[in-house]
């Protein structure tokens, strides 16, 4: 049986496509997931989307999936919660996250997903980058507000984007991913 899929392309700056695609089947340590949510960043694929990756940044923002080179062609993204149809036994059936593009089915290594908790509705894990970005932002630069005093993350599940506000001691920060019941 012929596995395939569609995936979101960006043939050149300011234009994307779908394009098919076909898969090889599982090996023995991966997994096929069925994407039942692909989250768009406004930042980051915005600036891909538009082409203007500067040249000097093209090797750190590169995605772990990611196929082609910046401007384009490039097949990019990174927020994806799915459905493992094939691998594991513990893994088959579970909503996983995974650093993977706009696709509607992919196969990877069973070490790239994160299941989702049973609790976490997938439209929320889709979200679980934000926490990365923070995590990265506090790595990059050092956090202060205009006050001088350190700032915590806190990654709400459902939000926009992450969002930061002052708090205090040490260096860096205090990370936090609050849940909030279903609405």
């Amino acid at each position: 049986m012929t596995l395939r899929g569609r995936a979101f392309w960006l043939r050149s700056p300011g234009a994307g496509e779908i394009r098919p695609v076909t898969l090889a089947p599982p090996g023995p340590d991966e997994v096929l997931v069925r994407s039942l949510w692909s989250g768009v960043s406004r930042g980051t694929e915005t600036l891909v989307f538009r082409g203007g990756v500067p040249e000097s940044q093209h090797a750190a923002m590169r995605a772990p999936f990611q196929e082609g080179d910046f401007p384009a062609p490039v097949k990019y993204g990174y927020l994806n919660v799915g459905l493992v149809e094939d691998g594991p036994d513990e893994l088959r059936g579970r909503a996983v996250f995974c650093l993977y593009p706009h696709q509607t089915r992919y196969v990877v290594p069973a070490s790239a997903v994160t299941p989702v908790p049973d609790s976490v509705p997938a439209r929320r894990a889709v979200l679980a980058g934000m926490v990365e970005t923070a995590v990265n932002a506090l790595w990059d630069a050092t956090p202060s507000s205009a006050t001088g005093s350190p700032w915590s993350v806190g990654a709400w599940w459902g939000a926009v984007s992450p969002r930061c506000w002052p708090a205090s001691p040490v260096r860096g920060c205090s990370l936090s991913t609050p849940t909030r019941p279903a609405r």
